[in-house]
Formats: C-alpha cells, structure tokens, sequence
C-alpha cells in the first residue's frame, strides 16, 4: 500500500489532469450510472463539529473518505476540514493507497470549479471575482487561472483580515495578478467577468437586481446544506444556462431548493454538466450567462484519487508502505 501526504499530492497533480479526471466522473455519472455505486454522505454531527463519510464504489476501484469539520478551527488558525482517503483495488479488495483527505478534498473541489469555468465561461474573460477567503478560495483561483487569461483578480470576504491572508497566498504564487480586495460584493459583481463563491453564508451573499448577474458565468462551491444559501432570486432571472454537478444538488442546497419551490426557476431547466459534458455537439452561448452549482460528490473523489495515485507511484512521490 502508498501513502500519499499533502506534500506528494501537491507535487503530482497538474491543474488539467485534475479537471480532466473530474470530468470523466461527470461523464461516467451521465452515461454509465450503473458502473458507479455512491451512496449519499453520512454526517455525524457533535455538537458544531461533523464527521462526514463518504464511499464511492466502481469497477476498478472503491474508495473511502473520512472528514472532520471543525467550524471553530479557523479562529484558532487550524484547518476547518482534516480527513483520509482510503483507496481499495475494485478485483480483490486489497488497500491500494491512503491519500491525505484535506489535500484531496481542496485539489478536487478546486477542479470541480475550475472545470465549471473552463466549460461554462467566455474564453477571453479576464476578471475573476471570489467571493470567500477560506482554503478552497486559493485553489479556486489557481484553478480557474489556468484555463482562463485572467489579469485581475477581486476578493471579498465579511473578515477582512481573512481577505488580505488569502490575497497574499496567492500573490505567492500567482505574481503576475493584479489582486483588489473590496469592501462590497456588488462592487466585485460589476467588475468581474467570472464570480466564484465559497461560502458557508446562510442567505444570499449579493443584492437582489437581475441586471448585476446578465452576461456573466457563476460558479457557486460554498452553499452545501439546505439552510446554506449564496445566490438571490436574480441570478435565476439574469442567467439562461443552469448546472448542476449531480441530481443531489436539487435536494442539498439552499441555493436551489428555495428558487425551485418558490418556482423561480424549474426543474427542467436546470442540466447536469456531466450532460453537457458527454453531448458532442453541446455548447454554451456565453453571452447568455451561466450558473454552475457544486455541492460535491464521492465519485470526484475517487476519480481525483485514482489519478493522483497513478501520477504519485509514476514520479515516484507516493510513498510506499509495503504490503
């Protein structure tokens, strides 16, 4: 069995294959269903913190991953989300890898959205807008800046310290960005071309006017619960193409549950990525504008984890721990 630590999964991954390896996920969910088995994520909560399992069976391979949320951690300057993921050969059982799950679950999620960004927005955008200054907000950014010739980048978050931390991450690494952090999100709604948010907020993050969301793409990774919800009325209003990652999307956020049942926007018109994905002849007016809502999935991560698992053992970085 391997071991895979953040330091080694950080070294193996590049940003398309990551992308790419969500987006056969997505495929496979559209057009093989039958080839995976996913069971929705089992939460156990204590008190304000959870401990969330989430399997993933296919043919070839099953996996296993395990996550703690602390929502308190943040203050003390340790991470909300730590975890594993097990990885099992499909023929036999036998345990293949362990791969650190926080490293995993920020490099998948980071994927998820990049793929959104790559599929759904104009390919000349050049304003990037992030909403949130936590974790998965830097791997969003490095992410969509590598499929789109962003220049400038706006962040906001509502703990201003949080925003300059998270700023200066990315400055790191990303020099050439010219990186603003305001004060208002209809301010970073009316200057930029592309707008990612990754928020735990549990009402709507942006003022209720169509006009500030036309011709714009969006890409909501925040919102994962039913009283968790990072988008107004207006989006709906203002944009023509809507996706989803999966069907449990309908059922697991705010962001959608509460439009659909006011009937602000119906279910029919709402698509899976994986559906437009796997069409051939499928595309976007990016004109029209576009919402891309994640709530997550075991099938990504296992996906991811495949791919970084084969990537470690060919570098040589995954570490080998014998049988």
């Amino acid at each position: 069995m391997f071991y895979m630590n953040a330091e080694s999964i950080l070294s193996s991954f590049s940003f398309s294959g990551v992308m790419d390896a969500v987006a056969d996920a997505m495929i496979d969910l559209e057009t093989s269903p039958q080839n995976l088995v996913a069971p929705l994520r089992t939460s156990v909560p204590l008190e304000k913190n959870t401990l969330m399992m989430m399997p993933c069976l296919s043919k070839t391979d099953w996996g296993l991953k395990v996550l703690t949320l602390f929502p308190d951690n943040p203050v003390r300057l340790k991470p909300f989300i730590n975890g594993l993921f097990l990885l099992f050969d499909g023929s036999d059982g036998r345990p293949a890898a362990l791969l650190d799950g926080r490293t995993l679950t920020a490099v998948r999620t980071g994927g998820v959205g990049g793929l959104g960004v790559r599929t759904l927005s104009a390919p000349h955008a050049t304003r990037l807008g992030i909403v949130g200054a936590g974790e998965q907000s830097y791997w969003q950014v490095r992410f969509a800046c590598s499929v789109r010739p962003f220049s400038r980048v706006l962040l906001y978050d509502t703990i201003e310290s949080k925003a300059e931390i998270c700023a200066e991450r990315i400055r790191r690494v990303c020099p050439e960005l010219e990186i603003e952090i305001t004060k208002s999100t209809t301010t970073l709604l009316k200057n930029s071309d592309v707008v990612i948010t990754a928020t735990n907020a549990p009402a709507p993050v942006f003022e209720n006017s169509p006009v500030y969301f036309e011709g714009k793409t969006f890409v909501g990774i925040g919102s994962y619960r039913p009283d968790m919800r990072e988008y107004p009325d207006a989006l709906f209003r203002a944009v023509q193409n809507i996706y989803v990652d999966t069907e449990h999307a309908f059922h697991e956020t705010g962001d959608l549950i509460e439009p659909l049942e006011s009937g602000v926007v119906s279910r029919k018109d709402i698509r899976s990525l994986g559906d437009l994905l796997s069409d051939q002849k499928g595309s976007v007016a990016f004109e029209s504008g576009a919402f891309f809502k994640s709530v997550g999935y075991a099938a990504f991560d296992l996906f991811v984890a495949r791919y970084l698992f084969q990537r470690g053992v060919e570098n040589g970085k995954a570490i080998d721990l014998g049988e």
